[in-house]
């Protein structure tokens, strides 16, 4: 089921590209075009191509950001329709999530899997539901769709590449060298050193890789579990809900996390790429710091 999200999320891009490189008055029409034709083959038929010939495209996608080649459009004339009839579709998709998850609770079925057929799905509600709204000619609203990928460029990857870095750590050994650092510089039986080693690596991973649940299973596999849980006996599960939530002071402050930092910098055209950053620092050691006092307490009291 989930080839057939992939397959439409391959057209959708197709169409971007079309659209793109029929435009008279965009910058770079072609290897912008170009960008999002390559981006909707690896989508929509990536099982279907070799690995070395889907390896050259990934490529060939680096290459073509890397030299600028990739350049947003000029911004379309807004679409009909109010602003409170518009907020119908925002909240389809959210809702339909919600509605996929809890059927596949119900039914005992995959609570990941269902909720991107969820997202799909709600997805495809929204867009029919704002054309319905608008009464725009579906071109329109086609142009609106690639301009804002356009603004976003690359950025729009970046979750999903930083998303697999978590499982590339795990299998290259970083836990257990994690684990060797943290051994050759604090006791074992020195709980709150533990703790602070542990926090400290999961939000510093977190910033390096963008992504909390990238750094989770690196960090769970070399020092929570085999330093915290297991000679201690304290309760995993509260533990590891708390070291996943660390990961958030480390997400909070870098740019790797494009998604969170860098995308809202760039679609409300801010002067600064460190503007949202520079908001969340208090945030995010006020998090830190709560999180490591919470887990002092569990392991010691």
């Amino acid at each position: 089921m989930l080839e057939v999200v992939y397959s439409l999320m391959g057209l959708m891009l197709l169409w971007f590209a079309v659209l793109t490189s029929t435009d008279k008055e965009h910058p770079r029409p072609l290897s912008t075009g170009c960008f999002w034709l390559i981006l909707g083959v690896l989508f929509g038929a990536g099982s279907l191509l070799s690995h070395w010939l889907a390896g050259l495209l990934v490529v060939a996608l680096v290459g073509l950001d890397g030299l600028g080649l990739v350049k947003a459009g000029p911004t379309p004339p807004s679409l009909p329709g109010g602003s409170a009839r518009l907020t119908l579709p925002i909240l389809l998709m959210p809702a339909t999530i919600l509605a996929a998850s809890l059927l596949c609770r119900w039914q005992g079925w995959d609570l990941s899997r269902g909720a991107l057929l969820g997202l799909a799905l709600g997805s495809l509600l929204a867009l029919l539901t704002a054309w319905r709204v608008t009464n725009a000619p579906i071109q329109e609203i086609g142009h609106a769709g690639r301009h804002l990928n356009d603004t976003l460029g690359a950025l729009s990857l970046l979750p999903q590449l930083l998303a697999s870095l978590g499982v590339v750590f795990a299998q290259a050994g970083v836990g257990d060298w994690l684990a060797g650092g943290v051994l050759h510089m604090v006791s074992p039986d020195q709980r709150v050193a533990l703790v602070i080693a542990n926090c400290l690596a999961m939000a510093g991973l977190a910033a390096l890789t963008g992504n909390s649940f990238a750094a989770f299973p690196v960090v769970a596999q070399g020092i929570l579990s085999p330093l915290l849980l297991k000679p201690f006996g304290s309760d995993p599960n509260a533990l590891a809900v708390l070291t996943l939530a660390v990961g958030a002071s480390g997400t909070l402050i870098t740019q790797m996390a494009a998604n969170f930092n860098l995308v809202p910098v760039a679609l409300l055209e801010l002067n600064s790429p460190l503007a949202v950053i520079r908001l969340q620092r208090p945030v995010a050691l006020a998090l830190f710091v709560g999180q490591v006092l919470f887990m002092i307490y569990l392991v010691t009291g």
